[in-house]
């Protein structure tokens, strides 16, 4: 959240421009601020917010991709699709034989309505 005056100040949790930022331990002192969306909810001057995020995006861009000589601890990958054997992979599939299937496809054809997807 960006805080720009003194009522958003307040209801952010910050009492006094006094208070130290976390990051860089000077006083705020001055309008804007950024209230991160963490649990804490801490207040940060704009510029300790920008350094803080560019800092996480080099530390996860340096985990998923290392400098040489490192190699990857592990990728992160898509499970492959199950194909099924008649229309390929956006089949459905219609061999259920639950009790649910079971119970709906006998009280059909007791009845005689047979199949209403064939017209049988």
């Amino acid at each position: 959240m960006l805080i720009v005056n003194d009522a958003h100040r307040l209801r952010a949790g910050v009492y006094s421009l006094n208070e130290l930022c976390p990051y860089c331990g000077a006083a705020f002192a001055d309008y804007p601020l950024i209230m991160s969306d963490d649990a804490a909810q801490t207040v940060y001057h704009v510029a300790c917010a920008l350094e803080l995020t560019t800092d996480l995006l080099v530390d996860l861009y340096t985990f998923f991709r290392p400098p040489v000589p490192y190699s990857r601890l592990f990728t992160l990958s898509a499970p492959a699709p199950a194909l099924h054997a008649e229309e390929g992979s956006d089949a459905i599939d219609t061999s259920c034989t639950g009790p649910i299937n079971r119970a709906h496809t006998s009280t059909l054809h007791s009845e005689g309505g047979g199949d209403a997807i064939n017209g049988s």
